[in-house]
This record gives C-alpha cells, structure tokens and sequence, in this order.
C-alpha cells in the first residue's frame, strides 16, 4: 500500500527526488569528470581526499569556507584544540595559559616547534606578528575572534601577555581557539601576503607542495613536534564540489576519503558496507537570516518573520535533506553547550500552517516577492528550494540566487543581500559563538539587527565566568531570538565522512572544517 502524501502542500520524498533529478544531474556528472587517481593500495603512504571548496587561498589572515579550512588545519597549527568530548580546551602550541586578573592573560608557547621550509623555530614573536597583522588589516578576526585584544607582547621567547579591554571567559576557546593559528613573521614578511595565502608556511603535520587548479598537494613534515606523525607521506585534495560526484569518485577508487556525500545516497551505501561510514553530531546550524539593512521590506515586521518560521516543516528538511542524518531545532544553542535546552523550543517540528497564516494575516501581508543567496553547498540548495516551497504556502516567493562561496561572502558581509539561507559550523565550545556574532548589534553576523535587551543580555554573559550564572542569561537570549526570528533556524545537522576500509586513525569531528588527518595510515 503506498504511503500516504503529505497534506497541505508540503513536499514528498518522491516529489523532492524527482524535481532534484530534473534539475540535471547528468550534467553535473559531465561536467565534473574525475581524472583517474593512483590506487592507495599500490602506494600505501598516499591519500587522495576529495572536498567541496574552491582552493582560492590557503591561509589563515584570510575569511575562507569551512572545506578550505580543512586543508589549513592541516598546514597550520593552533594554539589550542577543543575536547570535544569533555568541551574543555587542549594545548597544541600553547603549552599553559594563565588568567592573572580579569583583564590580563599570560600564554606559555610550546619550545622547539619549527616552521616549514626551514624558517627556524615558533618563538613569541610569530605570535605577536599574527595577531598585529589582524589587527593593523582588520581582518576577519577582528570581529570574530580577536575583538577583545587591547595590546599584547612578548615575555620571553616562549610567552605572550595579553590585555584585553574587557574580561572575557571564553577567551581560551574564542581567541586562542578560533583566533590562534600562529602564522611565521619572517616567511609572511618575506613573501608579502599575496604569495603567502598561495604558498602558505605553516607548523602543521603537512608542508604545502602545490596548489594547481582544483588540486592542493601537501607532504609530511619531516621535523614536526610531535615525532613520530603524521604517518602519510602524502595528501592530495580534489576540489569536487558536486557531493553525488565525491562519492562516485570514492567508489570507483578514485579517491580514498571524502566528507559530505550526498545524504540520499547514505543509506545505500550503509547497506551495501563496502565503505567505512562516520556520522558525528555537529557543532552547526542550518539557517536563514534577514538582512534588516535592506528597508521596505514586509519581513521588517517580526510577526511576518515568525510566520515564515511557523511554515518551515524542519523533519521535512531533516528527511528529504539530510534523510535522518540531522537534528531538528529552532535555536542556536546546540546539544552539549552551556545554554542548550532540548527542543524545539517554540515553533513545531512539522510547522503549523493556520498560525503562520494567521500571524501574515494580523502583519497585513499578503505576500511578497525576496530574493534569497545561498552558497555553492549543493545540500543547501537543494535545501533551499524545499524551504521555498514551504513558504510558498503564505504567499511568499522566495527568488533563488545561488552563488560561488566567495561571491556569497562578500554579499553576506557587507549586508548586500536580502536574505539566505546557509549553514555555520561553530568555532569554540561557548555558548559566546553561538549567539554573540548573530544577536549582538556589533556582531559580525548580525544584518542590522539591533534590540538592546539582547545587547545587555550578551554583554552580561562575557563578563560573566560562573557556569551556573551564565546558562539562564543564555535561555533568555535564546528565548528573544526566537521571538524576533531575526535568524530561523532549521537543524543541527551530522557530518557524515566515508572512506577506503583499511584507511584507520581518523577521530571524526563535530567540527566541519576540522578534519585532522594526522594519525591516518593504512594497515
């Protein structure tokens, strides 16, 4: 007996499938042929990883996706790397951190640390170079990570001293986690900042080699600290972007490794088990967000932006998207952190058409034409145009303008955009990077949003250390987000890796673009 088809114009699993089908894969498929890799089996020590970015720059002063940033992770060390079992943060380059007072922190550096191609050892200095290049070039750093750096310098040759304007808790896991890859003074000098993000200089298990076109090539680094690893010789990553195309690449031993294959093909590859498969909950969220910079817009009134998050059915995005591989939400605090309540807090799992219709009707909306960006993610996309048809329902027509990640970034970071739709992979294990960056009116995600009770709020949890103070400041910054639905949220989506068996040592991430290759090795 055939299942039954959902009502009220919400989209089917046959009905998705078919219109994805439609949009042509067998171009996608043409235009993206693989060349033919060297079997690992034949050359055990090498790896080919295949990864959805465009290899535009490789370094860490620069805004890059999350798949880039895979390949820097594994150029570059960090001062620190989360637990991400126990949320606590672990040394890798700083060896201690100390907070001396509130406003002071002393970082102690790993000794005998070399940097690639033989520029010498990581000292202080390199430290103090790096964060002042973000500072003096604004980076994106800036207002992500390294906002609360007054002045810093060098104790030593092993230490810096930070001063902050401000005390800040979460300063182990925000700037010295997301702000702490250490870049060296002399190579970055030497080669000037254009030839250094495409011939980066790191301290990192693997050396660069090369970067030709769609393929970033890196080797083991002979003198790395920590003796005895990598095992690998040799990573080459592919740029693939279409994730049906990554997987058939894997099957057909073109490649040995790869991270967000298409979902609905997950379950046919479970069943057949001839590929080793790795879900691990992610630190993440699906989301759309409005650009409360653009004026004139119906979605300025919250009750019109409460209504698209009434009509959004989140198991249908979990089922027909991710098919089971995701968490439904409606906040962004996800499992696991400080603030974090089960949900969904407020709007249902399968929506509620008559409210969303009811809070149109009570905006005086009828309905309107906006256009939505998304990134090159072809899951969101895909994501995207079930999310259109949902709020189709109320009125809205959602005008799809799908964009290269670079081209997506600059729209979204100089507020020129109406609204999108995309993912975010959270970058320290605080409550802080879930909610400051997007609710607080000089966050760097935060669109012209502005509600000062939200900004009291944030600042208040800052500057709070108290674990059991801090988490119900948490709840009701999350309870005002919901309520002004500036950003909707869909779902904490799994990272779902697949590779070669024989390939083992890999520890699977909640992280999307921390993938560290470091132990892997063939047996």
């Amino acid at each position: 007996m055939k299942r039954k088809e959902r009502r009220e114009g919400k989209i089917t699993r046959r009905q998705f499938i078919k219109t994805s089908l439609a949009a042509g894969g067998l171009g996608l498929m043409l235009a993206h042929r693989i060349p033919p890799a060297l079997a690992s089996s034949q050359k055990k020590n090498l790896l080919y990883g295949g990864f959805s970015g465009d290899p535009g720059h490789l370094s860490p002063l620069i805004r890059h996706d999350t798949a880039i940033g895979i390949i820097i992770r594994n150029i570059f060390d960090n001062l620190v790397q989360p637990n991400h079992e126990t949320r606590n943060m672990m040394p890798e380059l700083a060896l201690e951190w100390k907070n001396l007072d509130p406003l002071t922190w002393r970082i102690k550096l790993r000794e005998g640390v070399q940097w690639h191609k033989g520029y010498g050892e990581m000292t202080a200095e390199d430290l103090v170079y790096t964060w002042r290049f973000h500072l003096d070039s604004k980076s994106f750093q800036v207002r992500t990570a390294l906002w609360p750096l007054d002045n810093f310098k060098a104790i030593g040759k092993y230490a810096v001293e930070v001063k902050l304007k401000q005390p800040f808790g979460a300063f182990p896991g925000v700037v010295m986690g997301y702000g702490g890859m250490v870049i060296p003074k002399k190579a970055h000098q030497e080669m000037g900042n254009d030839t250094f993000k495409l011939k980066p200089v790191g301290t990192g298990p693997f050396e660069f080699v090369s970067l030709r076109g769609n393929e970033v090539v890196v080797k083991k680094f002979k003198d790395y600290w920590q003796k005895g690893l990598p095992y690998l010789e040799e990573i080459i990553f592919r740029s693939i972007p279409d994730s049906h195309i990554r997987l058939l690449a894997l099957q057909k031993g073109e490649l040995d490794f790869i991270s967000h294959p298409d979902a609905k093909d997950v379950p046919e590859v479970k069943k057949a088990g001839q590929l080793v498969y790795l879900s691990t909950p992610g630190w993440n969220w699906d989301y759309q967000q409005f650009s409360l910079c653009q004026p004139g817009l119906p979605f300025h009134d919250k009750l019109v932006r409460q209504a698209i998050s009434y009509a959004v059915d989140r198991q249908a995005i979990n089922e027909e998207i991710y098919f089971g591989e995701a968490t439904v939400t409606d906040n962004q605090i996800p499992y696991g952190f400080l603030g974090h309540r089960p949900g969904p807090l407020r709007y249902p799992v399968r929506g509620d058409l008559k409210k969303a219709r009811e809070l149109m009707s009570k905006a005086g909306c009828r309905g309107y034409n906006v256009e939505v960006i998304c990134s090159d993610k072809d899951w969101l996309r895909r994501e995207l145009e079930l999310v259109t048809a949902m709020v189709s329902q109320i009125g809205i027509n959602y005008k799809i303008r799908n964009l290269d990640m670079g081209s997506y970034n600059n729209l979204q970071f100089s507020n020129k955009y109406q609204q999108l739709l995309e993912d975010i992979s959270v970058v320290a294990p605080d409550p802080d990077a879930t909610s400051w960056w997007f609710n607080h009116s000089k966050g760097s995600y935060a669109s012209c949003y502005n509600n000062p009770k939200m900004d009291e709020l944030l600042d208040k949890a800052r500057l709070e250390i108290d674990p059991k103070t801090r988490e119900p400041i948490y709840h009701q910054i999350v309870d005002i987000a919901m309520e002004d639905s500036h950003q909707i949220f869909h779902v904490n989506a799994n990272y779902v890796r697949l590779h070669k068996k024989g390939l083992q040592g890999f520890q699977p991430s909640p992280q999307e673009y921390v993938e560290s290759f470091l132990k892997l090795n063939w047996r």
